[in-house]
């Protein structure tokens, strides 16, 4: 049986792919369906983990200047846009074309596109318009599961932002819960985020998430490197091994893989450690928990299909299972990223008052 909203995942696909919660907090604070344009002169720009940040004066209309806060996507999302670090400087006079908070004595925004003083326009996390014409650039099949994999979502570029940046509520009241997973969801508060203090995300969490997965083969192993996140890359052992004296239980636990006769690749994660929101929104994780995936290539190589069950004992009453595709990216190495500002993974907060 599927659970609605368990695992923290970038959006609901179906019924087969629990809603999500994403790694960031909800956009909902923000009118996403109007776009407002505003000058600013920039103050400040923090270039920060999990989101980029500018700071900047505008005049308003009786003439004054008023301390507004933009925020932007993540350093990978900007990357990916053509931003860097050095794109806006203290002191550059831009225009911004923004989704307002929707409290107006919040001086709080969101940057969908901004237009430098050279005329050229970057985007945020807004959509940039398709260039008319332009032909796709050829991706390289996969054979071995190696390669670059991003989540698929449906629907368009546009619907796909909003569903992203909105997120998910509570978790739902509905499911194989235990007393001790029912009263955490009674009790949940959004601000409990463990991300917003900086703590690494756990699986089956970070099994369909947004940003890029980049998998590397090797003989005895493979290692799955996450695109934006730190201290989450992953390694499958494939020789057998068992875990090492003085294995010490972690938020990742210890991963080993086999292959079946049609070539799915089998990937049984224990020795995990107790984790806030381990099992998902709002729903801690024991040292119980066991993860199970199974992955399997199609569409020529192009496509990744993934199929897993968790149990936990402590909080689950019986095994959940979830499912997701992914497609083949280029090839390519992430963007660098430097630790988990806490100041800007709460950022939020100190509007949103929560």
């Amino acid at each position: 049986m599927l659970l609605p909203r368990l695992l923290i995942t970038a959006l609901a696909a179906s019924l087969l792919c629990p809603a999500p919660v994403t790694a960031h907090h909800s956009r909902a604070g923000f009118a996403l369906d109007r776009t407002v344009e505003m000058k600013a002169t920039i103050t400040r720009v923090r270039w920060s983990n999990p989101h980029v940040f500018f700071e900047g004066l505008v005049t308003g209309a009786n003439g004054r200047r008023q301390a507004w806060v933009f925020e932007g996507h993540s350093i990978s999302g900007m990357v990916r846009a053509g931003w860097s670090r050095d794109t806006v400087k203290a002191g550059d006079q831009i225009t911004l074309h923004l989704n307002l908070h929707r409290d107006s004595a919040k001086y709080f925004a969101l940057v969908d596109n901004v237009v430098l003083a050279s005329g050229q326009r970057l985007f945020a996390v807004g959509v940039a318009p398709a260039v008319a014409g332009a032909a796709p650039p050829r991706t390289t099949p996969s054979t071995d599961f190696s390669g670059n994999w991003r989540y698929r979502f449906p629907g368009t570029p546009e619907q796909i932002r909003q569903r992203v940046l909105l997120g998910a509520s509570a978790p739902s009241a509905d499911g194989p819960y235990t007393p001790r997973a029912a009263a955490q969801i009674k009790a949940y508060r959004e601000s409990d985020n463990p991300t917003y203090r900086c703590l690494p995300i756990s699986l089956p969490s970070l099994l369909m998430t947004v940003y890029e997965y980049k998998w590397v083969r090797h003989a005895d192993r493979i290692e799955i490197i996450k695109e934006q996140y730190l201290d989450v890359d992953r390694t499958i052992w494939l020789d057998g091994r068992q875990r090492p004296v003085g294995y010490k239980p972690n938020h990742l636990g210890f991963s080993t893989g086999s292959f079946e006769a049609d070539g799915t690749l089998v990937v049984d994660t224990t020795g995990f450690n107790a984790q806030p929101w381990g099992n998902g929104s709002g729903i801690d994780s024991s040292n119980q928990k066991r993860v199970v995936e199974r992955y399997r290539l199609i569409n020529d190589g192009l496509g990744l299909e993934l199929r897993y069950t968790v149990e936990d004992a402590v909080y689950l009453t019986r095994p959940v299972e979830a499912s997701g595709t992914f497609t083949k990216s280029l090839d390519a190495n992430f963007a660098q990223q430097p630790k988990c500002d806490l100041k800007a993974a709460r950022q939020h907060i100190v509007f949103e008052g929560r």
